[in-house]
């Protein structure tokens, strides 16, 4: 089946409205997920839908709310998404943060009270082609244990980078999950019913496992062994302890 940007944007719209999601919300969920969709991040695109619907119908987020900003200092932008879907927040932030860092050189934002970022490589592409260099980060539910452990500690916390090439083309962006691999990756094997390479997960014994359900419920393997892990601690100290958010083992699952 196929379908066009502005019919898929519609229909997820429509679908997010009948579960207690404001217009507006709705809106900025679906280009975010449809723009995931048409870069080929399926996982993070209309794979969300019934998760993110039957999520903001259970109240586990809520559709309903504006996030709201504060500037503490005249680089610092501090935005509250009053446990909103991260979308909006996101889009708050385009409003103000390149004004804020060409006026001082540098800014940074902070989002707390969020749900789930989805395709950060995308929200740094939208600063990249202003011209800007931006690096983001987001932590998550844990789903990684700290290196030689296995209860999870971390998410699998990933880290993007935007960065303008002037006239000679599209941005570079990087965009990497601190797990070997995204765990939307297995949660679309697990819809699949397909088996992952045994290379991706641990199961809750710590071994490895060809299983998406084992590996959803145990633990995903660091890109690059103990860097990645600890990388993905640098994340948990950025993206919850500097904005006042949760840490990863704080967190319920975003599935």
């Amino acid at each position: 089946m196929k379908i066009s940007l502005k019919d898929a944007h519609t229909l997820v719209c429509e679908t997010l409205m009948r579960c207690n999601v404001t217009a507006e919300n709705a809106a900025s969920v679906a280009s975010a997920l449809v723009a995931a969709e048409a870069s080929g991040q399926g996982g993070h695109g209309f794979r969300r839908v019934p998760a993110y619907a039957a999520q903001a119908k259970a109240g586990k987020v809520d559709g309903t709310v504006r996030p709201v900003f504060e500037k503490p200092s005249p680089g610092v932008l501090r935005i509250d998404a009053q446990h909103g879907f991260a979308y909006p927040a996101l889009d708050l932030m385009m409003v103000h943060l390149p004004d804020m860092a060409r006026t001082q050189g540098i800014a940074v934002a902070s989002i707390h009270r969020s749900h789930h970022a989805g395709v950060m490589g995308l929200t740094v592409e939208r600063l990249a082609e202003q011209g800007l260099a931006a690096m983001m980060f987001a932590n998550a539910p844990a789903a990684m244990a700290a290196w030689g452990g296995r209860r999870p500690m971390f998410g699998t916390n990933p880290i993007a980078f935007g960065v303008p090439v002037g006239d000679a083309g599209d941005p570079i962006i990087i965009d990497l999950a601190l797990s070997k691999v995204a765990r939307g990756k297995i949660m679309a094997a697990k819809q699949k019913g397909a088996e992952i390479p045994d290379d991706w997960a641990l199961d809750v014994d710590g071994n490895p496992t060809t299983d998406a359900q084992k590996a959803l419920d145990g633990t995903m393997i660091p890109a690059g062994g103990v860097k990645g892990a600890a990388l993905a601690m640098m994340v948990e100290l950025l993206a919850a302890g500097l904005t006042g958010a949760q840490f990863g083992h704080q967190s319920s699952s975003l599935f």
